[in-house]
């Protein structure tokens, strides 16, 4: 084969992995391609509020937006009602945050939005808003984001994954997305936005093995399971080497040099 046939093969072969690292048209955005990001600045409509721009809201500390409609008889409120317990449970950084709920029906209005509040029981907490904006806006902010949503005149309903964005100054730092969010998976997140280390990031179905535990309550970490397969290989081996060289010395030391 050629020189120029082997790298026409290559070609081929990264363009073909390149197309699936694309985010697929019914599946949950690619964190990888969005991450760090700058987030437009568009404009929203809080629940008895004034208007004010993305940045009147990430200004002074970190916020999480998720996008939803009033009218959703899916994942929305399922979701909303567990990011409203998570929030409850995860240690708050010291630096605090907000949640921005935020519509993409251009049907639905602040009134609606009100209604939404009230019933996942967030209605009075300042640290919760719920907004509209205008379908442009919007559409730019998915567009920037990987959200997607899509009606489906048979169900009369959006299609939609459920997503929970978190921006610090502007841009991207995680993007979660899942049918749910617990208080362990909230609280990684967290800690990212306020700068910690966050040595595993759980995914939303929990993995089997990991190097470290995440404590929801106290914002802590512990070993887990993981590290003890990390460090088990290297201690079998010192071991193997400890007793394969222990009898040759002991060997060696029965056959002192005879006297000259």
């Amino acid at each position: 084969m050629t020189s120029a046939r082997i790298a026409a093969c290559l070609a081929a072969g990264l363009a073909s992995l390149w197309g699936q690292s694309e985010v697929s048209p019914n599946q949950p955005p690619n964190e990888d391609l969005y991450l760090y990001h700058s987030v437009p600045d568009i404009a929203v409509q809080p629940v008895g509020k004034p208007a004010t721009p993305l940045s009147g809201l990430w200004r002074d500390r970190p916020l999480l937006i998720t996008m939803v409609f009033t009218r959703c008889a899916g994942v929305c409120y399922p979701f909303l009602r567990s990011l409203r317990a998570a929030t409850e449970l995860a240690a708050k950084p010291p630096s605090g945050y907000r949640v921005l709920v935020l519509s993409f029906d251009s049907r639905d209005t602040v009134s609606d939005m009100k209604a939404a509040a009230s019933g996942i029981g967030a209605g009075a907490d300042e640290d919760w808003i719920f907004a509209t904006a205008a379908e442009e806006s919007v559409r730019r902010l998915a567009e920037a984001t990987g959200f997607w949503f899509r009606w489906d005149g048979e169900k009369r309903q959006f299609d939609h994954p459920a997503v929970l964005l978190a921006v610090k100054n502007g841009r991207l730092v995680r993007l979660f997305a899942g049918g749910r969010i617990t208080a362990e998976s909230l609280g990684s997140v967290l800690r990212d936005l306020d700068g910690g280390f966050v040595p595993s990031y759980p995914l939303a179905d929990k993995t089997s093995f990991r190097c470290f535990q995440y404590n929801a309550a106290t914002g802590g970490y512990s070993l887990d399971w993981g590290a003890l397969l990390l460090v088990l290989p290297g201690t079998i081996a010192f071991l193997a080497a400890l007793l394969t060289f222990r009898p040759w010395r002991r060997r060696g030391a029965r056959a002192p040099f005879p006297a000259a």
